[in-house]
This record gives C-alpha cells, structure tokens and sequence, in this order.
C-alpha cells in the first residue's frame, strides 16, 4: 500500500509540474455575479498581505523517500501531452534525492515514430528536465524489461531498458546517455 501511494503521489508531483510549466489555470463559472468577484478580490488582498513574506522558505525537514524502481500502470497518469507522446508503458524510479520516470509508445504527431520520453527531477533543487528521444520508423514502443525494485532505487537511473518495437525487434535505451541501440550488438539508430 505504501509503495502503491509514494508511485501516485510521484506521478501527481510529475502532473503538476507539467501542468505549472506548460498550461494553465481557469476559474470559470464559479464566480458569477459582481458583488461575489468584489469579495472574493478582498480575501484574496487581505491574505495576501498578511502571508507574503520575502524570505525564502526553508527547505523540507523531511528524510527522502525512495520509490523502488517499477513499471506504471494505466492508472497513472502521465505528465506527457498527447501532442508529444501516445504512451504505452512507463517505468519510474527515485533515490528520494532524484526522480526518474520513463515513458514509451509513439510520437504523439506521427504513430509511426517510436519514442521514448524521460523525465528527471532533481528533488532539493526543484529542477526537472523533460527529453523526447525518437527511434525512428519503429512504430509504437513498449518497455519490456527494466531494473525493478528496492536494490536498484540508485544505480537504475544510469542502467539501460529492453524496447520492443511495433513489429517485434527489441531495442536498448541507455539511460545514462539517452540512446537508443539495436539488439543484440548495440549499433545506434540513425
């Protein structure tokens, strides 16, 4: 149970981030008349002056919390936009210090480019980096074979995936680097 929540609340972070970054809020419908907008201004300035300070927030006290290494489900939702990414699967893993969560199927423009999307997080520092890397005409991608749990929460995030393409050839993603390879040699795609 523990491990099922640390997963969703990763992926609600990893949503939100998205979310914050690239789109955005609306608060529509719900105020309707002049006197209720009047109001709601006056909360919102008098909160606002009595909770705006200019010193930085201090950092969490809070120990870092590992996610072992393991697959997504469908349940999870992804922080990708359709436009970028028609997922299949995903694969996610945190030291409690960094995130890793990758996600393969195809580009979101063209169903016949496969494509594999990492997002890592720095968790102290508050960064993220979000790499869209394309296998070429492979058609959708699905991550077959992945480190999976607790001993692998560190040296995962540097380790390597098994790909399958549409038509069955398996592929390697290095992590460490972000490429993609054929099996079983290792020649990079072009």
């Amino acid at each position: 149970m523990f491990r099922l929540l640390s997963v969703r609340v990763a992926a609600a972070t990893l949503v939100g981030v998205a979310a914050g970054a690239g789109g955005s809020f609306a608060l529509a419908g719900s105020i309707s008349s002049p006197a209720e907008k009047a109001a709601a201004l006056n909360r919102l300035a008098a909160v606002a002056t009595t909770d705006s300070s200019t010193a930085p927030a201090p950092a969490p006290a809070s120990a870092p919390q590992p996610i072992p290494a393991q697959m997504l489900g469908a349940d999870v939702p992804v922080p990708i936009a359709p436009s970028i990414l028609r997922e299949r699967n995903g694969w996610l893993v945190s030291d409690g210090k960094t995130l890793l969560a990758v996600y393969a199927g195809a580009a979101g423009n063209d169903p016949s480019v496969g494509r594999v999307v990492i997002v890592s997080q720095n968790v102290a520092a508050g960064k993220q980096t979000v790499r869209a890397i394309d296998a070429g005409s492979t058609g959708e991608l699905t991550i077959t074979a992945a480190p999976l749990g607790r001993a692998a929460e560190a040296s995962a995030q540097t380790g390597s995936l098994r790909l399958r393409t549409a038509g069955g050839r398996l592929l390697t993603l290095d992590l460490g680097t972000g490429r993609i390879s054929r099996e079983p040699h290792g020649a990079p795609l072009p």
